[in-house]
């Protein structure tokens, strides 16, 4: 850069706006940092491009029930020779075409039956209506009213309710507990001081006031009794 005359600067700075068009020391450090940036983003211009391609092919072929990747697979394998900028201009613009290219390649490799096939192990796991009615695993009749009531007693004793876990560190007793057991008058006054702190000061004055029970007796003769003679 430094055998560039003030010719060849000024005229790579001809669209700078300001003095870095008409003065030489503004005009060579911005042309300076044009061409370097310029350079990089030749590179980065490719891969932005390529990746636009592949979200229009892939955002096509779902439509059809494939994916990108079996897709471009059954496109070497067919030996299909349409690259990708062919390929996003025919799944924006001609749907039909690309269609027929799908349809051509799931023809000549069997894309969407590669795509259904399951694993070994679920095919051994799976059960038909039948044998889950045998093993027990449905009811061919709802329950009643009396059976629904008894599986709720054998789920949840009857003066427990079921709640979210709110605090973890406290409540819960295994890393696994992700849920309570919690008293049902304790969720209530929890929710009751949740709601009174979301209201405001002049509506709290308009609520009737709790009257306080203390068990002051009581605890001063545990008090009494336990002191040492």
């Amino acid at each position: 850069m430094a055998n560039f005359s003030r010719k060849k600067v000024f005229r790579l700075a001809k669209g700078f706006t300001g003095r870095s068009n008409n003065c030489f020391g503004l005009a060579l450090r911005r042309v300076h940092k044009a061409l370097k940036y310029s350079y990089r983003d030749r590179k980065v211009k490719k891969r932005v491009v390529r990746r636009a391609w592949i979200h229009s092919i892939n955002a096509a072929v779902r439509e059809h029930g494939v994916n990108y990747s079996r897709f471009a697979h059954g496109l070497t394998k067919s030996n299909i020779q349409l690259d990708r900028k062919i390929l996003a201009d025919l799944a924006i613009n001609e749907p039909y075409s690309f269609k027929a290219v799908v349809d051509e390649v799931d023809k000549q490799s069997d894309l969407k039956s590669m795509i259904r096939a399951k694993p070994q192990y679920m095919k051994q796991r799976a059960l038909n209506y039948e044998q889950a009615l045998q093993q027990g695993y449905l009811r061919e009749t709802a329950p009643t009213a009396e059976e629904a009531a008894e599986i709720e007693k054998q789920l949840l004793p009857p003066n427990v309710k079921l709640y979210g876990l709110r605090f973890p560190e406290r409540d819960s007793k295994t890393p696994a507990d992700h849920m309570r057991l919690s008293y049902k008058e304790e969720d209530l006054a929890y929710f009751k001081e949740q709601e009174r702190l979301t209201t405001t000061d002049k509506e709290q004055k308009k609520q009737p006031r709790e009257v306080l029970q203390d068990n002051w007796d009581e605890d001063m003769n545990d008090y009494i009794n336990k002191r040492k003679p």
